[in-house]
């Protein structure tokens, strides 16, 4: 006798974390088909990783969207605001949800489910927060978060009998011990500590972000580099970032722009820095320079001879000679 029993797809959005991978879990033991979906940040590398062995631990097909110049405009002016830095949580998640659902729709899913809990995250998971969100999603109803849906109203897959809403979960808080008792009866053992969270809640990150919309993101590459080193304006038009070590000089000269000019000592010892601007006067240069100096064992030295290229030209090398700053130009121009 042949089973004909609907085989349903859902859309899961997976970061990697516990929380997520326990709501994959949870619909993918009601015979539910899932798709995850991952939105990457271009300062996530890191996570993209994580997820993309999260979805092979769970063995889900996932999906990785690139946000772009458009989720740029959002941060910079959401409707709902910020919380205690540069995250507007719920427009960050009903922008996210939204353009998960137009993907629930591409591949003819049944709904879309989040790894939320309710009430661990002060502005973004407090019960009104999730149903601003889900309201602004424009999915009526298609929106599900497993791990606290005995605490919320039913949703459609619910109420249509897709999901058997008994098998849900009714999580609230910031206690990690049912979801480490989950884990442990469904043999999930590789996840990560619980981390930060996003990096927009963080004071230091958010000014980066700010700084870079309000003078206008020039290339890709702009936000790629905010995680890394120190950022300083030199003024309107023009911004460097040093890296802290040998790592970040690297990635630094790895992710820059063509039109960039990467700066360094002239014997390589100290930090790189990337120059982002068009067609900087040697004032420019020259300032540039004295804030690699400034992070060198010569920093109370006189002028030291700076080396610069642009990137997409690195065999044509010139030299400057660095500017001596003072701690109060310095502090000036820091991000």
């Amino acid at each position: 006798m042949s089973n004909n029993k609907k085989i349903y797809k859902a859309v899961g959005l997976l970061s990697g974390g516990l929380d997520s991978m326990l709501a994959v879990k949870t619909i993918l033991n009601q015979g539910i088909n899932v798709i995850g979906i991952y939105f990457a940040m271009p300062w996530d590398h890191a996570k993209n990783i994580r997820t993309e062995k999260a979805a092979r631990t769970l063995g889900i097909e996932l999906k990785i969207i690139q946000l772009d110049n458009e989720y740029l405009k959002m941060i910079s002016n959401p409707e709902f605001g910020y919380g205690n830095a540069y995250n507007p949580c719920i427009d960050c998640h009903s922008y996210m949800i939204m353009l998960a659902g137009k993907y629930m729709n591409e591949i003819g899913a049944s709904f879309i489910f989040t790894g939320e809990v309710l009430g661990q995250r002060p502005m973004s998971q407090l019960k009104q927060a999730l149903n601003s969100v889900f309201n602004l999603s424009g999915l009526n109803g298609r929106l599900l978060r497993p791990m606290s849906a005995k605490l919320l109203d039913p949703t459609i897959p619910e109420n249509e009998g897709i999901v058997d809403r008994e098998k849900l979960h009714a999580i609230s808080g910031r206690s990690r011990k049912e979801q480490i008792q989950l884990a442990k009866e469904w043999d999930i053992t590789d996840y990560p500590n619980p981390a930060g969270g996003c990096l927009l809640t963080d004071k230091n990150f958010g000014r980066r972000i700010k700084d870079l919309i309000d003078h206008g993101c020039k290339n890709y590459s702009e936000t790629i580099i905010l995680k890394w080193g120190r950022h300083y304006r030199l003024n309107e038009n023009f911004k460097v970032v040093l890296g802290k070590n040998e790592t970040e000089n690297n990635l630094l000269k790895e992710h820059a722009d063509g039109n960039n000019y990467i700066m360094e000592l002239d014997d390589k010892r100290g930090p790189t820095l990337i120059l982002i601007g068009d067609n900087p006067t040697s004032d420019i240069l020259a300032a540039a320079g004295g804030l690699i100096q400034n992070f060198t064992k010569s920093k109370n030295s006189s002028p030291r001879v700076i080396e610069y290229w642009q990137a997409q030209s690195p065999s044509e090398v010139n030299s400057i000679n660095a500017k001596i700053l003072s701690q109060d130009e310095i502090e000036s121009m820091a991000i």
